[in-house]
C-alpha cells in the first residue's frame, strides 16, 4: 500500500502527533503505524523539517554506560610515535622498491620499480642538505648540496661546489646521506599548495588539466616528470654531462631533447648522448 493510498484509507494519519508525521511527507508506513517494526524514511525531507533523523518513538533508550579508552600499545606516546613513523617509512620504501607489474604481464614493465612511489619517497628530502653517492664508470662518486626535487627517474641537487643544478638518474644513485633530524614529515609535504595564490587555486579547481600542463612543477607534483620531459624546459642552457663511455666530461649548449637521448652542440659540432650512459648532468644557472 503506498502512502497516497494509505492517506485515503486512513485520513487521520496526519493527526498522529506521537509519530511526528510531517505535513507534506508521511515518514511512517502503514505497518509501523499498526504497531509492527517495519520502517521507511521519505525520499525527500522538507528543508524546514525537524532534524530528528525520522527515528521511531518506540526505540529502546540507551542505558548510560561509562567509556574506558583502551590502550593500543605498551610504549610511551613519544616512543610509539617514533616507531609508527619508522614503520611507515619502511613501508614506503618497500612500496618504492616493489616491481610495477604482475608476474603474468609481459615485457620489461613487469620488472621495473614503482617509479612514482620512489619519487614520492625521495621528495621527503626536499630542502635538506644531502650527499648523494652514485655510480659512474664503475666507481663511486659523490655530490653534496641542497636536495631540490625528484622526478620519476632522476633527482635534482643544487651543487654546493658550483652553485649549478645537478641532475642524477635514480638508477645511478647508490645512497643518500642527510641529517634525519631535519627530514620533512609527510604532513608538511601534503601542504605544498596550501598557501598558493587564490587565482591559481581557482584555475586548478575549474581548469585542472589546462593549468597543470602549463607548469612542469605541477606536472611533477601531480603525476611525475621523466628526465626527457624535465630537460625540455632547459633547451638552450649550457650544460656539462658526465657519462660512462666518454673519457672526459662533455659540455655544450643543450640543443635537442628526445625520449631516449639528448644532443648538445659546441663550436658547431653536435654530440648525441643516450640517457642510459648519463651519470650526471649539470645545468649552468
Amino acid at each position: 500500500m503506498t502512502i497516497p493510498t494509505y492517506n485515503k484509507v486512513y485520513p487521520t494519519a496526519k493527526n498522529l502527533n506521537d509519530h511526528k508525521v510531517w505535513d507534506d511527507i508521511e515518514c511512517l508506513e502503514s505497518e509501523f503505524i499498526q504497531g509492527k517494526r517495519a520502517f521507511n524514511c521519505p525520499e525527500v525531507v522538507p528543508a524546514n523539517a525537524e532534524d530528528d533523523f525520522c527515528l521511531p518513538k518506540d526505540c529502546p533508550e540507551r542505558l548510560p554506560q561509562k567509556k574506558f579508552p583502551s590502550a593500543n600499545t605498551a610504549f610511551p606516546p613519544k616512543e610509539f610515535e617514533e616507531i609508527r613513523e619508522c614503520i611507515e617509512r619502511a613501508n614506503e620504501l618497500l612500496l618504492a622498491l616493489a616491481v610495477g607489474g604482475d608476474d603474468d604481464e609481459a615485457g620489461e614493465e613487469a620488472d621495473e620499480p614503482n617509479e612514482r612511489a620512489l619519487q614520492q619517497s625521495l621528495r621527503t628530502l626536499r630542502k635538506l642538505f644531502v650527499t648523494v653517492h652514485f655510480n659512474c664508470k664503475g666507481k663511486k662518486e659523490e655530490i653534496s648540496g641542497c636536495f631540490i626535487d625528484a622526478g620519476l627517474d632522476f633527482i635534482i641537487i643544487e651543487n654546493a661546489n658550483t652553485g649549478n643544478i645537478s641532475i642524477i638518474p635514480t638508477t645511478r644513485v647508490l645512497s643518500i646521506q642527510y641529517d634525519k633530524k631535519e627530514e620533512a614529515t609527510t604532513q608538511q609535504l601534503e601542504q605544498e599548495l596550501l598557501t598558493i595564490n587564490p587565482c591559481l587555486r581557482r584555475k586548478l579547481t575549474f581548469h585542472f588539466g589546462e593549468t597543470v600542463t602549463r607548469s612542469p612543477f605541477l606536472v611533477n607534483l601531480f603525476f611525475g616528470l621523466n628526465l626527457s620531459m624535465f630537460l625540455e624546459s632547459y633547451v638552450g642552457y649550457y650544460c656539462y654531462v658526465k657519462t660512462d663511455i666518454d673519457k672526459y666530461e662533455l659540455d655544450g649548449t643543450l640543443e635537442m631533447v628526445k625520449e631516449n637521448f639528448m644532443s648538445i652542440s659546441k663550436y658547431g659540432e653536435k654530440y648525441g648522448i643516450d640517457y642510459d650512459v648519463v651519470c650526471v648532468i649539470e645545468l649552468e644557472e
